[in-house]
């Protein structure tokens, strides 16, 4: 899927031969800024598991806290569970929706194209690939699309529009936690599928620190999801946000320390 100032392809399903090749991408900087890249995504290897043991470490509080409310964590989590499987069944057994995730992929290239006040033209999606022509490239138009899930975030939108201007839902909060685990597997089922195959949109920046900046933001993307979830409303999220950030901090400074006293260890023997 292309994010560039040329036209790049995406090729899903379709046998590599039977799909136009993508042209190649541009390198995004000299060989100093890629080599800054790569030391940077290498840096950041530590942050990515302190992220995954604060996120672990805030859900696993949540789930603890006791509730007698029909809303509590516990019953949420099945919910989003329940969407989950839900998406795998009807992908395995029915439709797989690619049509419907190349275009979300391409839309979410131009959407971060109009933020960093680009010109969009040519959007096209279809089983065997879809493109974009973009008037700028950068590495946020790039990996865009690999961090935001579109129809999830379209379906809280919906969910706080229709709460606010229609008639109170919280007492339906279990459905938005089934669609959002629907469409949260939709984002990461495909996300995962088209990091395997030859991607364009990570090669200017480097394999490695965009599968750095990939990771960190579906972690982030996942807990603000789980926060609304569990609140059902926005602040909600950012608090849950700001409660993992804090515990993944922790967890990342303890494991850069440990690696500094081993690193120290190691040369104070040589």
């Amino acid at each position: 899927m292309g994010g560039s100032a040329d036209t790049a392809t995406f090729r899903p399903l379709a046998p590599a031969q039977a799909a136009a090749p993508p042209r190649p991408a541009p390198a995004s900087g000299g060989t100093l800024l890629r080599l800054f890249k790569l030391f940077l995504a290498v840096s950041l290897i530590p942050a990515c598991v302190g992220a995954g043991l604060g996120a672990n470490d805030y859900f696993l509080s949540a789930w603890s806290h006791v509730n007698l409310v029909a809303t509590l964590p516990g019953t949420m989590l099945k919910w989003f569970a329940m969407g989950c499987v839900g998406f795998a069944a009807i992908t395995v057994l029915i439709w797989c929706p690619v049509v419907l995730y190349v275009f979300g992929h391409e839309v979410v290239h131009a959407m971060a194209t109009w933020i960093c006040l680009g010109k969009v033209s040519n959007i096209s999606a279809s089983a065997t690939g879809g493109q974009v022509t973009t008037s700028k490239s950068n590495t946020f138009i790039r990996l865009a699309p690999y961090c935001v899930p579109l129809y999830a975030l379209l379906a809280a939108a919906l969910y706080l529009c229709l709460n606010a201007w229609w008639r109170p839902l919280n007492d339906q909060i279990q459905w938005l936690a089934c669609a959002l685990g629907f469409l949260y597997t939709f984002h990461l089922g495909f996300t995962l599928w088209s990091l395997r195959r030859d991607q364009p949109d990570l090669r200017p920046d480097g394999w490695l620190f965009s599968l750095v900046l990939v990771y960190l933001a579906n972690v982030a993307v996942f807990v603000l999801l789980m926060g609304f979830i569990y609140g059902g409303n926005p602040q909600s999220a950012w608090l849950a946000l700001k409660d993992c950030g804090i515990s993944s901090w922790r967890h990342s400074a303890q494991i850069y320390r440990n690696l500094g006293e081993m690193f120290q260890q190691m040369f104070s023997r040589l």
